[in-house]
């Protein structure tokens, strides 16, 4: 079974479902994330039917997907997504989005810790984690959930302005 529901101290990572369609469209509309990253401009109808597509993939997709929903009253703040599976090398690439309001909480750090954590003990050797250079509170989230700068290749991002920043990468190894 894939994206198990995970729980942490405040809290709860769960699969996607229709009562999340809100929060990801604040998300993906909201240009202060846009700056740093790349969202397609989807309908309400199309990122219904986005998570709706997740949920019915839920057994069968091989990359697991979490809302990010705050114990104290079930509100989503977000979500984190393995993005990729490189099964030759045993690692996963993660990415994470939380609601602009909500930075500067602890909660992208705290899932970003429960689900590399999760991923680790599954078996994985390695988690990657990458963000635009010039966002530096998701590079402190990284380095506060564990992870490892590995570098940061310039020109590779696209900006929202149409310029080009540098793109960080990070990771976090199972401890052996």
């Amino acid at each position: 079974m894939l994206s198990p529901t995970l729980e942490t101290e405040r809290l709860v990572l769960r699969r996607y479902n229709e009562s999340d369609l809100d929060a990801f469209y604040e998300i993906i509309h909201d240009k202060r994330l846009q700056t740093y990253i790349f969202f397609p401009d989807l309908t309400r109808e199309q990122e219904l039917e986005y998570i709706k597509k997740c949920m019915e993939n839920v057994e069968t997709d091989k990359c697991e997907k979490w809302s990010i929903v705050l114990k104290e009253n079930n509100e989503t703040l977000g979500n984190i997504s393995v993005n990729t599976v490189v099964k030759k090398h045993n690692y996963c690439v993660v990415g994470y989005v939380i609601r602009y309001e909500y930075w500067s909480h602890g909660y992208a750090t705290e899932a970003l810790k429960a689900v590399s954590d999760y991923l680790l003990n599954s078996g994985y050797y390695l988690v990657e984690c990458t963000c635009n250079e010039l966002n530096i509170q998701s590079s402190k989230v990284m380095l506060k959930a564990g992870f490892k700068k590995d570098g940061c290749i310039p020109n590779r991002r696209l900006n929202l302005d149409g310029t080009y920043s540098g793109a960080e990468y990070y990771s976090k190894r199972k401890e052996v």
